[in-house]
């Protein structure tokens, strides 16, 4: 039975391994969701403070459209003026000449403000482009990096496994059932008892169930939590007489 418990370890720490290569390898994609988000967030401003450029684009040709217009009214309100036969029809034209050069004068204000606007947007716009941009690079680049390192990592996992169909051949299907079970379970099937208490769950092992485990011929889960259970001292003292024989 002893050499059951000692393949169930090595079978443990191949799966240990595996799992914790897993985990490296789940990480790496979690360790540049910040860079995405911030990049995610960066190019909705981007797409915002274009909407507001083109926005702008659109009011400035408007009323540049309503500047040309008035101006076709001030040379038919300066036609009318000419034309004038009488004092009042003079009078009519001068205030619609006057109403028509403050409203032009007004609107060309507006257009010149609007081209500041534009400009000092566009420029804004470009300085953040080139940000975005030094940060989809740096995306790129560490997508590249976490590539080559999950290569890696499947790499020694795929070394890892190799060596677990030699070790469940070693044990027997029963015992790989439970073995199966407890880890699905409680994550570690495998645990050592240390001064009659189960490491696994931390519960003293009732004297009779210690007596077992110190047998040896038998292979003991424990009654709170299901683990396999061995004592470390059983392995140590074979592993000393082991190189003392060499």
């Amino acid at each position: 039975m002893k050499d059951q418990l000692r393949y169930l370890q090595q079978l443990q720490t191949i799966d240990t391994q595996i799992q914790e290569i897993r985990q490296s390898i789940a990480s790496v994609p979690a360790s540049l969701a910040p860079a995405k988000d911030d990049l995610a967030k960066l190019e909705a401003m981007l797409a915002g403070e274009r909407s507001k450029i083109e926005e702008t684009e659109a009011w400035r040709s408007e009323q540049e459209a309503v500047v040309n217009r008035e101006q076709e009214a001030l040379k038919s309100a300066k036609g009318k003026l000419a034309e004038a036969k009488n004092a009042r029809d003079f009078s009519a034209a001068s205030r619609e000449i006057d109403n028509k050069k403050r409203s032009i004068h007004e609107r060309e204000q507006e257009v010149l403000k609007l081209y500041e606007a534009l400009e000092v947007g566009r420029e804004r716009l470009a300085q953040r482009e080139a940000d975005v941009e030094k940060l989809r690079e740096h995306v790129r680049s560490e997508e590249a990096k976490f590539d080559d390192v999950l290569k890696e990592l499947e790499g020694r996992a795929a070394l890892v496994a190799e060596a677990r169909p030699q070790v469940v051949s070693k044990l027997s299907a029963q015992l790989m059932a439970r073995y199966d079970n407890v880890t699905k379970r409680r994550g570690s099937a495998v645990v050592a008892v240390v001064n009659g208490v189960c490491q696994g769950c931390h519960m003293a092992l009732a004297p009779q169930q210690s007596n077992l485990v110190a047998r040896g011929e038998t292979i003991e889960g424990c009654r709170q939590c299901n683990r396999l259970l061995y004592r470390p001292e059983d392995f140590e003292s074979e592993e000393e007489n082991a190189s003392e024989a060499g």
